[in-house]
């Protein structure tokens, strides 16, 4: 009983280092791939450009958050290593221990004839099993080529950081894409109003209104003159007739109401007069 107990002991520590082993070469290639990217987006940058305390260096900040998410995900990783039943494991690898294995482990405190013939027999079995046949040797040199891969790569990208790195025309492109924007607006629109619209310009919603039936532009151009410009969008142009001038619609025109009364007791020289005067005003 104890050399059997003693045997599996000593295959479960070997194979459970073999385990650690690969949880440590995830964390590095995890660490290896963040710190990498931060490297890559100028995280260090970004940082310095925010409202930190001074008093933190921010030149270990990345590094550190790069090492924690990468303990997460390698214990995401393995968080089922614990629950690996060794006793079915061994039975998978060597079909001719099936069932033997479980048997003489629930039968380990009992003493017969039956019972001591297969721990016997199981303890003979397990001479052959080794933790390189549980956790193939393959997986595990693989893994090694790759963090060696990995850390060799961000020691590269680490020393010539500039060269690596994204340029910081196209990370400000990138936070206004982040922020919503599109990457490509200019804060100051150049070129005269006729030219809005156009390749090139600055390029603004028409504002259309329906009067009388008729389609109104009213595009307002800021800056460019005083009021506001009325065009017809419609395909033929309607353009206002002037129509003549009529003494009467001029002289209610250019008084308020309070004086209107008082104008028509003028006499019709002073009227004539007025009327002249309103008419020539309105060529101004």
């Amino acid at each position: 009983m104890d050399q059997l107990l003693e045997r599996s002991l000593k295959l479960q520590s070997d194979y459970f280092r073999r385990v650690q082993l690969l949880f440590i070469l995830d964390l590095i290639s995890a660490f290896s791939i963040l710190y990498a990217i931060t490297i890559y987006f100028r995280f260090e940058e970004i940082l310095s450009e925010s409202s930190l305390d001074p008093r933190i260096p921010i030149n270990i900040i990345p590094p550190i958050l790069s090492f924690i998410i990468a303990i997460i995900a390698a214990f995401l990783r393995h968080k089922n290593d614990h629950k690996i039943k060794f006793n079915l494991l061994i039975e998978s690898k060597y079909p001719e221990l099936n069932e033997k294995v479980r048997t003489a482990y629930d039968n380990i405190s009992e003493s017969n004839v039956i019972v001591d013939s297969l721990k016997n027999s199981v303890l003979s079995g397990l001479t052959i099993v080794s933790a390189s046949k549980l956790l193939a040797t393959s997986v595990v040199v693989t893994k090694i080529i790759v963090v060696m891969i990995f850390v060799s790569g961000v020691t590269v990208i680490s020393s010539d950081r500039e060269n690596y790195s994204i340029s910081k025309e196209n990370l400000e492109n990138l936070r206004i894409i982040i922020a919503g924007g599109n990457g490509n607006e200019t804060s100051e629109a150049v070129g005269s109003p006729e030219d809005f619209g156009k390749v090139g310009g600055f390029e603004t919603k028409p504002k259309i209104a329906t009067i009388e039936g008729k389609n109104i532009d009213l595009t307002i151009f800021p800056g460019y003159e005083q009021g506001v410009e009325l065009k017809d969008v419609s395909e033929t142009q309607n353009q206002f007739i002037k129509s003549a001038a009529f003494p009467v619609d001029i002289l209610g025109s250019n008084v308020s109401d309070g004086g209107y009364s008082i104008l028509m007791k003028k006499t019709e020289t002073e009227k004539q007069l007025i009327n002249k005067f309103a008419v020539e005003r309105s060529k101004i």
